[in-house]
């Protein structure tokens, strides 16, 4: 992955801050700080947020009366330093409103798409390296019925 979200400082960071990369191949620094990784549905509820958690980058879809306060602290009960999350770690779409009132993506698009073509292939790899996998089945966030 290209980022991680470091729960202890609860911010977004580089993975050459929590890893090693050798040769191209994830090299967690020790067993305790491997990564886990958080997988979702989405829903039709979502709503965008702007956080200090990305450093405002981009909007973050949560489901409605889902906070990423709730997800870090079952991540961390769970034992997890470094986890990988899509809507904090893969740039996500910024839309604006345009001058007529309609709604268009924003000047960072191309920024979006180039990391896109890389990390979107390549999502089954964060998921093979992680150390553990937390799903959501019922949306991010919430309890499975």
């Amino acid at each position: 992955p290209r980022r991680l979200w470091d729960l202890l400082s609860n911010r977004v960071v580089s993975l050459d801050v929590c890893a090693r990369v050798i040769d191209g191949v994830y090299i967690p620094m020790a067993p305790e700080s491997g990564f886990w990784a958080i997988t979702h549905s989405w829903t039709e509820d979502m709503e965008r947020w702007m956080t200090p958690i990305n450093s405002y980058q981009w909007p973050v879809p949560l489901p409605r009366g889902i906070t990423l306060d709730q997800i870090r602290w079952e991540a961390m009960k769970l034992g997890a330093r470094y986890c990988w999350l899509d809507v904090l770690c893969l740039r996500q779409r910024m839309m604006e409103v345009g001058s007529d009132g309609v709604e268009v993506e924003g000047d960072e698009k191309a920024k979006r798409l180039g990391e896109w073509l890389i990390d979107i292939p390549t999502i089954g790899n964060i998921y093979r390296q992680a150390i553990g996998v937390i799903r959501y089945f019922n949306g991010l966030g919430r309890q499975f019925e």
